[in-house]
């Protein structure tokens, strides 16, 4: 078979460091091996990335991983294996009718059919019918949820790690530039976020996302036939996985003419929360005190989050939703921890949602032992076009 080129290979060093972390706590909560659960998109396939550089785009993947020996990839006939084999972390890589069959094959050719076996995704992705495939292939097994355990070993990032999310955000300063060039009176929305996905792609970026809102802001898309204005206020979202997989989020604001004042006085009060949020990032303590910050700038301006059923803040790494999210899954912050922000907010007013709410503030954050340290964008600007 031919080699494929990848981009997203983790160094030795690397790949041993996460191996023996994951090991040391399988060992410390008594199981014999790990079944890494993925699936094709953005939100989970990072698990079986993190232990064999595997970029998984559709399908189903497992990574059986014991506590001795060499770590086994399965997948479903829809993936394959062909470009999974071009990492080449791994050396056995199978294809089976049946992966829960296949899995159970395997832990028993381990010798350890009597074993304690934690399934990684089983609390939120692993299907039924593979649960059901693997739960018939080990009738003595004992299967846990091991994704806590599993994830809580992967949001501490590394250096390699923290130093592969940089030149994600470097690309993406880059592709924010070119946009810059395109946006202006006439041109329609799609055309505009066509050339972050051209630029992006031919940058090494993966996969990802271009979005875009313009006032009244019903939502964020991914572009309309519909044709800028002169008096449009314009927010772009891009979330990408760099040439490594590591994501970024960022998110800017434009116009073509100077902000109104009460434009103006909404993006200092986003300018000043999302500040106070990143200083909130702080190792030792919880992720719910991000919430606390934001929500004491918004009471000073007389705002508010209630009724704003979204994440201020999730964990972002291989993928872009890692714990912990704010609010929802709590986690005592730890340095090194990489966390997107996006403060939420409410409006009692339709109206004035409507008009304001989609300017809005997005970067990823690293957690340090004093607070946190922007990513992408070291400030905040309104950015003023010429039309």
């Amino acid at each position: 078979m031919t080699h494929v080129p990848v981009n997203h290979i983790t160094s030795d060093a690397e790949r041993a460091r996460r191996y023996a972390a994951l090991r040391e706590a399988m060992a410390g909560a008594g199981m014999d091996a790990f079944i890494i659960c993925s699936r094709g998109d953005e939100f989970v396939r990072g698990r079986v990335q993190y232990v064999s550089d595997i970029f998984q785009w559709a399908g189903r993947g497992f990574v059986v991983l014991p506590m001795k020996g060499e770590a086994i990839f399965v997948t479903d006939p829809l993936w394959g294996t062909g470009f999974a084999m071009q990492g080449m972390w791994l050396n056995d890589y199978r294809q089976p009718d049946d992966a829960g069959t296949e899995i159970g094959s395997i832990i028993s050719d381990l010798g350890l059919s009597n074993g304690t076996i934690g399934i990684v995704g089983l609390a939120d992705i692993t299907s039924v019918a593979d649960y059901n495939s693997m739960k018939a292939s080990m009738p003595n097994a004992n299967l846990v949820d091991a994704t806590d355990l599993f994830d809580d070993v992967r949001i501490i990032k590394s250096q390699e790690e923290i130093d592969t999310t940089i030149h994600t955000g470097n690309i993406m300063r880059r592709v924010f530039s070119a946009l810059e060039a395109e946006m202006r009176p006439g041109v329609q929305e799609v055309d505009v976020l066509s050339e972050a996905h051209r630029l992006a792609r031919q940058l090494g970026c993966l996969e990802g996302i271009a979005l875009m809102g313009r006032a009244p802001f019903a939502c964020f898309g991914p572009g309309t036939n519909g044709v800028i204005e002169e008096d449009d206020v314009i927010v772009i979202d891009l979330e990408w996985g760099g040439p490594m997989g590591y994501w970024v989020e960022v998110r800017r604001v434009y116009s073509f003419k100077p902000p109104t004042p009460a434009q103006k006085a909404f993006w200092e009060m986003r300018v000043e929360s999302f500040e106070a949020c990143v200083q909130a990032m702080k190792a030792g303590e919880s992720s719910e005190t991000v919430l606390d910050a934001r929500d004491r700038v918004y009471d000073a301006w007389g705002y508010s989050a209630m009724g704003a059923n979204s994440y201020t803040a999730h964990g972002i790494g291989v993928d872009s939703l890692e714990p912990p999210w704010v609010p929802g899954k709590e986690r005592i912050m730890q340095e090194n921890m990489i966390i997107n922000l996006h403060p939420a907010i409410g409006f009692e007013d339709p109206e004035v949602g409507a008009m304001l709410g989609g300017i809005s503030i997005a970067d990823n954050v690293l957690v340090g032992p004093d607070g946190g340290t922007r990513m992408v964008d070291q400030k905040d600007e309104w950015i003023v076009l010429d039309a």
